[in-house]
């Protein structure tokens, strides 16, 4: 059975609900509503799987009862013998609105006055914490020189090529509960399960399929995976439900929305004694499964890659009438990145030093790792294990011919209307391989082809193509020798998932491990067959062999099949299969540095990319063209983000981004070539010695390219502290009555 949603189309209103004529349409079986499940013990919020003590409770269940606070949000599902009829009866569902005054943004949402969404609260903060390091008052009093500046990063979110999409399917006899989706994290949604429907684990069963690309935004519990469960269970049909991409756009996590406002205390010479900041987010209207790890994360990073340590940050989380913000590509470390280094930028212009320097001045060096911050973020403790910001920022300056360009720059303003040429640097640091653990499972067959489970749910990186690899190396195969199986919590008891730049670092650990403990039986078992001692063997060929001797050999296929009793050691069991899982209680931090070179177009504010180079260092490279791949995805992202991509609301809480008409995404054309060098500090924390990418592209592009149009327009005296940065904008800032770009309050 197919099924729709009714979904909410006012930002905050109480409703009733007429279900009677949906129920008479042709094909319809049933129409729901929360109070339909008023009885059913599994009918809950979404619960909290990242906690902070700080959080207040405003979660939100599958259906909305009584009220409803965002445009989008599911009020009634009708499910039908197709999508066509299920559609049908829900346009026939009548709802009676009674609109009450919306919260259109946070900064509205924190006033005294503000119409408070969730009753209970009193008002509309979900959470207020600091985070501090050192004394940073102390800093500001022996400053020389403080800045200070407001950073706004605009409401966006990620665009699959597929969208979201759940099946689930309830087996009354067996008491057995199978659910389909298109998530990045199967083992989560399989324990959020279990325990809001109260049953046994062995008896929830999830499964991701090949999933058409997540950026974090299927790292989610949604309304509607346990809906489906719900419905399943109760209708005792399966059923399933494919998002359209009006309801990505609606209701899939949005993302990035935050003001920062950000003082940094400096020496004349450019040396940053401290940092004090203050952070308001925006959460939408409710926390779901990662409640706000995203401005905590943001919080925890605000001070980069540089080497100060006197830091304090008062963190305000805001709900308003907008779809529930969560993770996207980097996940609260974009919007910092974009506050700091816009905040250095200013800061050098202050001083009248060249931005590049004061990022040299004051980067961490490679003899002071491990660099501990003294924050924490995601349950982890900040602590730098390795890397050399310094030759990052160096190498991406050499990539673009930073000189070069400089002069360039200079010989264009000394012409009457010359080129409006612009440099923007950023550097950052990713967070990358959060724990807390990943699994492999691994086991030889008796063909000598080899197996691999994981409890990682790649969609669309190449993990398995990395995974494969590394097992395949450690034994001697090819890497078509292996097969990778994720994605399913029948096949492996334990997995995290796939977010925060992990599956290299832990889930390609855990192969690793696992690889290893094969190799290590496979040594004993063919030095016991072939009467030599294990030094004396190698690996190749899918088989054991002497040295020197290659025609004295054992293959895999005979190892893993070695079954016949005396054949083996005493107490040695038969086949070639190990499982381990990697325990990661300290993240990995990868870094590098992004340079845009931009012109602009005098007569309409065009902006052309003219150059952009990356450096990132994420440790030892398992595969070069994946890592290539996930860097040009990710400034992709970044750049729409940057200067395309809005989710834009009026100030009645009505989202204006209802399709991608109004929500612009660059095209092949508008992202430029780039130049990528990847370096090499290999982190301590893993066998491996890696470090994760998938995200470090996305951080840095925004503030990088902000940087260069400001830098392009700055003889029109331009402050740019706000995106997205469009013509219009950029053509506005060149006119003299303008010479601000701020942010979206002022």
């Amino acid at each position: 059975m197919h099924v729709a949603l009714v979904r909410s189309m006012h930002p905050h209103a109480r409703f009733r609900v007429g279900a009677a004529p949906a129920r008479a349409v042709d094909g319809v079986l049933s129409v729901v509503t929360a109070t339909d499940f008023a009885a059913t013990t599994g009918f809950q919020e979404i619960p909290t799987v990242i906690p902070h003590p700080a959080l207040q409770p405003c979660g939100q269940l599958p259906l909305a009862r009584d009220t409803v606070r965002y445009v989008g949000e599911p009020i009634v599902a009708v499910v039908a013998e197709s999508r066509y009829a299920a559609e049908d009866g829900a346009a026939a569902v009548s709802v009676d609105y009674e609109p009450l005054d919306p919260v259109p943004d946070a900064q509205r949402a924190i006033e005294p006055d503000a119409p408070v969404l969730h009753e209970p609260l009193g008002d509309n903060v979900a959470a207020e914490f600091t985070v501090a390091a050192g004394d940073a008052d102390a800093a500001f009093r022996d400053a020389e020189v403080v800045t200070r500046g407001r950073y706004y990063v605009h409401r966006h979110t990620g665009m699959p090529l597929e969208t979201r999409g759940v099946v689930a399917q309830w087996d009354a006899g067996a008491g057995q509960l199978t659910l389909w989706s298109s998530t990045q994290w199967p083992h989560t949604v399989r324990d959020a399960l279990r325990d809001v429907l109260g049953l046994p684990e062995h008896t929830v069963r999830v499964i991701a399929p090949d999933v058409g690309g997540g950026f974090g935004v299927k790292q989610e519990i949604y309304p509607e995976e346990l809906l489906l469960a719900l419905l399943a269970m109760r209708l005792r049909v399966p059923v399933k439900w494919i998002e359209t991409r009006r309801e990505h756009l609606l209701t899939t996590a949005h993302a990035r929305e935050q003001w920062h406002e950000v003082e940094l205390a400096a020496k004349r010479d450019g040396t940053i004694l401290g940092m004090r900041a203050d952070v308001l987010a925006d959460l939408g209207a409710y926390a779901r499964s990662l409640g706000v790890l995203c401005p905590s994360i943001t919080a925890g990073s605000l001070p980069g890659p540089y080497r100060f340590k006197n830091y304090a940050c008062r963190v305000r989380v805001a709900l308003t009438s907008k779809a529930p913000a969560a993770a996207y590509r980097g996940a609260g470390q974009p919007e910092a990145v974009f506050a700091t280094e816009r905040a250095l930028d200013h800061l050098a212009r202050e001083l009248g030093l060249d931005p590049a320097e004061v990022r040299r001045k004051n980067l961490i060096r490679r003899d002071e790792f491990p660099w501990d911050v003294g924050t924490g973020s995601a349950q982890v403790p900040l602590i730098y294990d390795s890397g050399d910001y310094e030759r990052a920022l160096d190498t991406a300056l050499t990539l673009v011919g930073y000189e070069q360009r400089r002069k360039e720059q200079r010989e264009e303003r000394a012409k009457t209307e010359g080129r409006l040429l612009g440099l923007g640097v950023a550097s950052y640091v990713l967070l990358t391989g959060l724990g807390p653990h990943e699994g492999a499972v691994l086991r030889v067959d008796g063909t000598g082809k080899v197996l691999l489970t994981t409890g990682a749910s790649p969609h669309g990186q190449g993990t398995a193509t990395a995974l494969a690899q590394i097992v395949a190396d450690e034994l001697g195969l090819a890497p078509d020798d292996v097969a990778v199986q994720h994605g399913d919590t029948a096949m492996i008891p334990f997995g995290v998932g796939t977010y925060a730049s992990r599956n290299a670092v832990v889930a390609g650990s855990a192969a690793f491990v696992a690889a290893r403990a094969v190799r290590a039986k496979a040594l004993r078992m063919a030095a016991h067959l072939l009467e030599v001692a294990e030094r004396d063997l190698a690996f190749a060929d899918g088989a054991v062999h002497v040295i020197g001797a290659p025609h004295l050999r054992c293959t895999l296929a005979e190892l893993a099949a070695a079954y016949v009793p005396g054949a083996l050691p005493e107490g040695f069991e038969p086949g070639l299969e190990a499982t381990h899982y990697f325990p990661a209680p300290r993240a990995t931090f990868a870094g590098g540095a992004h340079v845009a070179v931009v012109e602009i177009e005098r007569e309409t504010g065009r902006l052309t990319i003219v150059d952009y180079a990356v450096a990132s260092d994420a440790g030892p490279l398992i595969n070069p063209r994946i890592v290539e791949g996930q860097i040009h995805g990710g400034v992709a992202q970044g750049i729409g983000g940057a200067l395309y991509e809005e989710l834009a609301y009026d100030d009645q809480g009505q989202p204006r981004s209802q399709t991608l008409m109004d929500y612009t995404m660059p095209s092949a054309t508008q992202i430029p070539a780039m130049r990528i060098a990847n370096l090499d500090t290999p982190s301590p924390l893993n066998p491996l010695g890696v470090k994760g990418v998938g995200e470090a592209g996305t951080v840095a592009p925004p503030a990088a390219i902000v940087a260069a149009v400001e830098d392009a327009l700055r003889p029109f005296g331009a402050r740019i502290t706000a995106t997205p940065l469009r013509p219009e904008e950029i053509w506005r800032l060149i006119q003299p009555q303008c010479k601000v770009l701020a942010t979206k309050s002022e």
